[in-house]
Parts: C-alpha cells; sequence; structure tokens
C-alpha cells in the first residue's frame, strides 16, 4: 500500500525563486543578443576609428601586415557577431516542454531545449567574437608601435 503524505503548498518565496529561475533561461538568448548590438556597435566603430587616425598620423607608416592582421580579425569577429544576431532555424516540438527519458541527438527539440541550444549557439559565437575583437585591437596597436 502506497502512503499518503501530507503536503503543504509552496511558499511565496519559493514560487517567486522558481519563477525567476523560469524567466533567466527564457532571457538568456536575450541576454547574448544585447551583447551582441554592443559588440557589433565597437566591432564598426574602433576599426573606423583606427583607419581614420591612421590616415591622419603620416609620420611613420606602419606594418602593412600586421594592419591588415588587425583588419582580419576586426572582421572574423564581425562576421561571429552577426551569426549570433541573426536567428537560426531549429526544429522545435511546439507542444513538447520538456523531454522525458534520453534525448534523441538528431529529433527536433523540446521548448526547453530550443532555449538552451539557441543560447548555447549565441555563447559559442560570441565567445569567438569577442577575443578576436581584442585581438585585432593588440594587433593594430602593434602596427602601429613597430
Amino acid at each position: 500500500m502506497t502512503e499518503i503524505l501530507n503536503g503543504q503548498p509552496p511558499q511565496p518565496a519559493d514560487e517567486a525563486l522558481l519563477k525567476a529561475y523560469h524567466d533567466a533561461i527564457i532571457k538568456q538568448a536575450d541576454l547574448y543578443i544585447d551583447l551582441a548590438k554592443e559588440l557589433f556597435k565597437l566591432e564598426l566603430a574602433i576599426p573606423g576609428i583606427y583607419a581614420a587616425a591612421l590616415k591622419l598620423v603620416t609620420n611613420q607608416p606602419p606594418n602593412a601586415l600586421l594592419v591588415a592582421a588587425a583588419f582580419g580579425c576586426w572582421l572574423l569577429a564581425l562576421v561571429a557577431t552577426l551569426r549570433a544576431l541573426f536567428p537560426h532555424r531549429y526544429a522545435v516540438l511546439h507542444d513538447a516542454v520538456q523531454r522525458v527519458g534520453r534525448a534523441e541527438s538528431d529529433g527536433p527539440l523540446t521548448i526547453e531545449e530550443f532555449l538552451q541550444q539557441s543560447a548555447q549557439d549565441k555563447r559559442r559565437l560570441l565567445l569567438w567574437a569577442i577575443p578576436l575583437f581584442f585581438i585585432g585591437i593588440a594587433i593594430a596597436a602593434a602596427a602601429v608601435l613597430v
């Protein structure tokens, strides 16, 4: 015979924590999009300012190879950022919130898996874009100083 357990409804604080947790999962991809938007602005501004500064300062021509490498890093960072900004297509089971049991590796995603996968894809792209952008800045500085 199964024992009946006495229970109580969740406390308001517990409900608030659960709601905040679920809201954080839902908003995670939006946070990466906001980061990508700000990074995109920088990735357009910094190379433009650098090119203008190179044009104005003609005392000693910078190392052309390093300047090309800096702009190459900035271009790769810009491509990764744009890929993070533009939506990707995912096959999603619109009626399934969570998967029960083992996840299928190549089948459609549940809503929860979609939210997690979307955020993970944006995170991966931005984790490439940010270092490439700052490496470009370091190379650009080295081009002027060498």
